[in-house]
């Protein structure tokens, strides 16, 4: 679920860079971002849908070829933004719209394919959605079985609260119930109850040490637990992304070909200000999945940030190699020439 969630989960800095300023001057509120898809399906315009935490759907979108999306004039108030796409397993990530600058929000959602997860032989720590229930029978009891179902219905049509309920009394009932756990997690940090998720995370990374999952929504809990605190205790940012580097590091090493981790130890670290670990990480994510346009990106906005202009350059070109039909073309080789000219500038 870190994917799923975040869960938190991250547009493109490269498009950040270019419209943060118009951005920041809009009096309305803003969602939007990226969705990242580990595979050639990124081509497709995949339906995004935002609503109130509280139930209504507000409006339903479609992102471009390249992932991005985009929702304007939103009053201040929380909202899930929900992608649901065959083939991978359901995100939704709650974000909060204020006014003045916390009124534009950047909600990245990376998606996981369910084949990719079945075949990790560890159907206990893949996201609810692809538990093997007639293995999970030989367990617990039919009706905990069928709450955990109705939990899941609740999740995907929105009824957050409703879901949590219904997992709290499922782990009451089985404490040993991993994916329950898990997903409780989930439910929780999209209600920015965040030691509430921690916990529940480190029950389910205790019920299964072989699982790199729970590390990984550990620390997409902290990366999102670190954004909110900028404005509430800024103070504290620094010993939160510590926490989220330690546990994604421990991830990593859990699980050394998880795309996931190494994107959220990247972003861990971009944050953090560790541009050099940052690198390292996003190329790792970037050579573990080549068609990761995230990641490619990334790379391409931290060496603009660096002023390491023959890079950016070569990760825009990159970009643009494999993307020749798309809509973005255009901003993209505007992006190019900018910097292509800051290079003949030195």
């Amino acid at each position: 679920m870190a994917f799923e969630m975040f869960r938190r989960p991250f547009l493109s800095l490269l498009l950040i860079c270019l419209v943060a300023d118009l951005a920041d001057a809009q009096s309305n509120g803003v969602i939007r971002g990226q969705i990242l898809v580990p595979s050639v399906r990124i081509s497709e315009r995949i339906q995004v849908i935002l609503q109130r935490s509280d139930g209504p759907i507000v409006s339903r979108g479609f992102s471009d070829s390249l992932g991005n999306y985009e929702f304007r004039g939103l009053p201040p108030g929380t909202y899930d933004v929900v992608v649901n796409l065959e083939g991978y397993g359901e995100a939704r990530q709650s974000v909060g719209i204020g006014t003045g600058l916390a009124g534009t929000q950047i909600v990245n959602i990376v998606l996981t394919e369910k084949e990719r997860e079945r075949n990790a032989n560890d159907a206990s720590s893949s996201e609810s959605d692809v538990v093997d229930i007639t293995e999970l029978g030989r367990k617990y009891p039919r009706k905990v079985l069928d709450e955990y179902e109705k939990a899941r219905e609740d999740n995907r049509k929105g009824n957050t609260a409703r879901a949590g309920e219904r997992l709290e009394a499922i782990v009451k009932a089985a404490p040993d119930f991993f994916a329950a756990h898990n997903t409780l997690g989930t439910i929780y940090q999209k209600m920015d109850r965040y030691r509430d998720a921690e916990r529940e995370y480190n029950a389910a990374r205790q019920l299964n040490p072989r699982s790199s999952q729970p590390l990984e929504n550990l620390g997409s809990l902290y990366i999102q637990e670190a954004d909110a605190s900028r404005k509430t205790d800024p103070s504290n940012v620094g010993k939160i992304l510590d926490n989220a580097l330690d546990i994604l590091d421990e991830a990593k090493k859990l699980n050394p070909r998880s795309v996931s981790a190494h994107y959220l130890l990247g972003l861990a670290n971009y944050r953090s200000e560790f541009y050099e670990e940052a690198e390292q990480s996003f190329k790792r994510a970037l050579g573990l999945d080549g068609r990761m346009p995230g990641a490619r990106l990334m790379l391409a906005n931290l060496y603009i940030k660096l002023q390491k202009w023959d890079n950016a350059l070569q990760h825009l070109d990159a970009w643009l190699s494999d993307n020749p039909r798309a809509p973005e073309r255009v901003q993209i080789l505007e992006t190019r020439a900018k910097v292509a000219d800051r290079l003949r500038g030195k």
